[in-house]
């Protein structure tokens, strides 16, 4: 095992498996979300990691882990020194019936001989095929044997995927008799029983790798500080605010069940899965980027938009008491290439509310005035570097000027960032909180603190436990749970 060493040219730096490299110096930026990394840092006015209260948690939306489970895997070794990443994203990719070589991901990730693949490189790429199915990838940490535990029954368990993990490869206990130190390495997590507290994992370094079986707790040691891609079940569009569709003065929203394909209603404020309804009887675990937009038809109800995966045509759903509407066709082909759809309310000054989108070949990001049952030509707003960040959502002014305000989380280092509104455009961004990587389905709705202000709903990603962050004149209070079982 000598030859291992520092010496091969696939070994990577800290940096690289651990966290994705879009970022910012600094404190405040224009609509261009591009530039250079900076590290996580403390909180600002917002951690999304901290509640209020101890909260009322209501019934489960969907069942939880089993105790064992093990995925169908076909092993994959690398097939030179420096192709961990795109080899272990291949047999991760393989879970969503997706069949890419490991060839063709280190192309597409611009994996070399001298620096191996980056984060910020893979993620994009993996995210390309894991997104219009419904699902993402998103760096976490697992730093202890209950977090990993936690998150790989979640992954294996109850959606059936499997995790890509950035770990130091000369701390893998077959790799026992290796020489040097933070040798970075990726492999992925197939198999799990959380009452032995043993996770299955498959190495794609030939030598010594292949299936093995590691304790949670030394997996957990053995791990890079975030470097776990975990994947989430829902993406950030599967959940939707459509503002009060019952008709009783509270917020609402609407989620798709993914193992039926239905269109469940959540009455506010509670958000409880005992009192949910039905409003679409299959077929939305084919629609992805679901979001509300406000009235689009003219009939005083807020409206839903969604891409349809098939063809990546964008439909309208009319808002209406208890129900949807029949839906209009608004967008042609080319939708699955946007991601993060979000309504923003006018910013174009017509009266209509907009929408937004990232484009994910360049990052680059647009606006979409809105119209009489459509949307009319989209203008260019950011430049680039939009793939860097997510969970864009729409809110109102919390900025002071009167226009609604964009909020997205940056990939890098999960911190929250706003963009004040302008007329067709964005203003220079500052920083409102640290500690929203592992937050997803970001939506915002009305009151459902029943302080009169608008609010913010999001899903912690390895429980899917529901909170609600309420409103504020220049942000958003600290948490307070919601719900449970928001991870099917």
């Amino acid at each position: 095992m000598k030859s291992f060493g520092l010496r091969l040219p696939w070994v990577v730096p800290v940096a690289t498996l651990a966290l994705a490299t879009v970022g910012v110096t600094g404190t405040a930026r224009t609509a261009d979300a591009s530039t250079a990394p900076r590290p996580p840092r403390g909180d600002a006015v917002v951690n999304a990691t901290r509640s209020l209260m101890a909260p009322k948690v209501a019934a489960a939306a969907v069942a939880a882990a089993p105790t064992s489970a093990k995925l169908s895997l076909t092993g994959q070794y690398q097939n030179t020194n420096y192709k961990c990443v795109p080899t272990s994203a291949s047999m991760s990719l393989s879970t969503f019936g997706v069949s890419v070589s490991q060839d063709t991901l280190a192309t597409q990730m611009g994996t070399t001989a001298a620096k191996g693949t980056s984060g910020s490189q893979a993620l994009p790429v993996v995210n390309n095929y894991a997104d219009p199915l419904g699902y993402s990838y998103g760096f976490s940490d697992a730093s202890t044997a209950s977090s990993m535990m936690s998150q790989v029954s979640y992954d294996v368990g109850v959606l059936k995927r499997a995790p890509i993990l950035g770990v130091w490869m000369e701390k893998l206990p077959w790799n026992s008799g290796m020489t040097g130190s933070k040798v970075g390495h990726a492999i992925i997590a197939y198999g799990y029983d959380s009452s032995a507290g043993t996770i299955t994992v498959w190495d794609p370094w030939k030598a010594t790798g292949g299936s093995h079986t590691i304790t949670a707790a030394k997996l957990a040691a053995d791990m890079q500080p975030g470097g776990m891609y975990k994947v989430t079940g829902h993406t950030d569009a599967d959940l939707a605010s459509l503002g009060d569709l019952t008709g009783d003065g509270t917020a609402d929203v609407v989620a798709t069940e993914r193992a039926t394909g239905k269109l469940w209603l959540y009455p506010g404020p509670t958000l409880d899965a005992a009192n949910r309804r039905l409003v679409g009887t299959g077929g939305w675990n084919g629609m992805t980027e679901l979001t509300g937009i406000g009235d689009l038809t003219g009939d005083g109800k807020s409206d839903l938009v969604a891409v349809q995966k098939s063809d990546g045509t964008l439909w309208l759903y009319p808002g209406g008491t208890n129900a949807l509407g029949t839906r209009i066709k608004i967008g042609n082909s080319g939708w699955t290439g946007m991601k993060d759809l979000t309504g923003i309310g006018d910013l174009t000054g017509d009266g209509k509310p907009d929408l937004i989108a990232a484009k994910k070949s360049d990052g680059t990001l647009w606006l979409y005035p809105g119209a009489s049952k459509a949307v009319g030509t989209r203008i260019k707003i950011g430049t680039g570097g939009w793939n860097g960040m997510n969970k864009l959502v729409g809110v109102k002014d919390i900025t002071g000027d009167g226009k609604p305000d964009l909020i997205a989380v940056r990939i890098s280092d999960g911190t929250l960032w706003v963009y004040p509104g302008a007329s067709k455009a964005l203003g220079t961004r500052k920083e409102l909180g640290s500690g929203w990587g592992g937050i997803r389905s970001l939506t915002y709705t009305g009151d459902i603190t029943g302080d009169g202000a608008p609010d913010l709903l999001g899903v912690q990603s390895n429980s899917g436990v529901m909170y609600v962050y309420a409103g504020r004149a220049t942000g958003f209070a600290a948490r307070q749970q919601l719900t449970s079982g928001w991870n099917g």
